[in-house]
């Protein structure tokens, strides 16, 4: 088992990994996270996302849970938690008339929890919000000589949060009552180039913004569990409201000659960025060495402004369905085979655009197993999804995603005082 000092030295460095990658955080690359604040990304461990993306149920004592700010009421008392997790992905986009590919990998998020008292617990951490991630061509004809020239549309960048959630129980922990205050911030870089061959004297032209966001959030969950013999029925809710971002921009415009033809600095309006009120129930049964869990989420996307978009993109709202199994055949005292859990799950999502009028979804499965590291309670989790999004109806994309999340769990007792007699 690692000592004190070795768990802090770890937290610090993630800590100091994961801060200088925020801004180079891009999960997605997908052309229809060009819109608003990007595709929102899953903020779970490994564990719940091996489960179908499910967790506003759970209340483990082996990782820790950020599906819900009220999750984390069964964390052990004399447990210092650290856990760290990376993402990589492989995704194949095709139209009609071609087909193209991407593979990326980056921080997925690290947080650390810890009971301040038996009815108080406590985390604090990071995770991506929303990623954006695009690269587009587009052949035009210059009106008059007729000639052809491209434009390449590119965006990278997204939303962060960091969070602190406090949960506190009730009841001789039946219910929990838990809230996450934090801060969303990130960029958006979008970039339009002009590359003419024949026209213009071959001069290229580029226009660049850059966006910065930021404001506060606040997300809120309860939870409440009971026993019938050997059953464990557990409910958990959620809710955020919507929450307009404090933006500004940077606007430059250049050639392959001047590198500043036009440049604009503003605040934006607070209405161009903004995440939706949501909210998520969940459910989770447990029984000897099984647990089903199933969530349900709903956000409110048609109260989000999309004036900018005129007319061709418009927000709608959607929802989420998702549930899982894992299975633990052993104890902490058995051989390591048997100390293995293995999870599988299903989801479905609606999509919370309509473009030009076409409607469309995501779906997959998800896989998952934790790994234990020698006698300790230390484990390697690694999660699998495969994502279908888009469709190929009236000149629209078609997206697959190979999805794998690797989390490290770490556990440290902390708050043992040794005795002697």
């Amino acid at each position: 088992m690692t000592s004190k000092t070795d768990s802090l030295v770890i937290i610090l460095i993630s800590m100091l990994i994961c801060t200088t990658s925020v801004s180079a955080q891009n999960s997605t690359a997908s052309p229809y996270s060009m819109f608003g604040v990007g595709q929102l990304v899953q903020r779970e461990d490994a564990s719940a996302a091996g489960m179908g993306h499910t967790g506003i149920a759970i209340a483990p004592n082996e990782w820790i849970n950020i599906s819900n700010p009220a999750a984390i009421n069964n964390l052990d008392s004399t447990t210092f938690y650290i856990n760290f997790q990376m993402k990589a992905f492989y995704a194949r986009e095709e139209s009609e008339m071609e087909h193209s590919s991407v593979s990326r990998a980056n921080i997925d998020g690290i947080a650390m929890a810890f009971r301040a008292k038996k009815w108080w617990g406590i985390a604090l951490g990071y995770t991506p919000y929303s990623t954006v991630g695009y690269n587009i061509d587009e052949p035009r004809t210059v009106y008059g000589d007729g000639s052809e020239y491209i434009v390449k549309y590119e965006g990278s960048g997204g939303l962060s949060r960091a969070y602190l959630n406090n949960a506190f129980s009730f009841w001789k922990k039946h219910i929990s009552i838990g809230a996450s205050a934090g801060v969303l911030w990130g960029t958006f870089t979008n970039k339009e180039s002009a590359f003419f061959s024949g026209s213009l004297n071959g001069e290229n032209i580029y226009n660049t913004r850059k966006y910065t966001c930021n404001n506060l959030f606040m997300e809120y969950g309860i939870q409440f569990h009971f026993n019938i013999g050997e059953n464990n029925f557990r409910f958990g809710a959620t809710f955020n409201d919507k929450k307009s971002m404090k933006s500004s921009y940077r606007q430059v415009v250049s050639n392959d000659i001047s590198s500043q033809l036009f440049l604009e600095e503003k605040i934006a309006t607070r209405d161009e960025f903004a995440v939706p009120r949501s909210y998520g129930f969940g459910f989770a049964y447990t029984r000897n060495k099984f647990l089903v869990t199933a969530d349900y989420k709903y956000s409110y996307w048609s109260k989000v402004p999309s004036s900018k978009y005129k007319e061709s993109i418009l927000y709608q709202d959607n929802w989420s369905i998702g549930g899982g199994i894992q299975y633990s055949p052993g104890k902490r005292e058995d051989p390591f085979y048997k100390r293995m859990r293995y999870r599988l799950g299903y989801f479905y999502s609606t999509e919370n655009m309509l473009i030009h009028q076409t409607d469309f979804d995501e779906y997959g499965v998800t896989a998952g197993i934790t790994i234990p590291l020698g006698r300790w309670n230390n484990s390697i989790v690694v999660a699998y999804e495969h994502l279908n999004r888009g469709t190929l109806d009236n000149g629209f994309i078609k997206e697959t995603y190979k999805i794998f999340k690797i989390s490290f769990n770490i556990r440290e007792t902390w708050f043992l005082k040794s005795k002697f007699e």
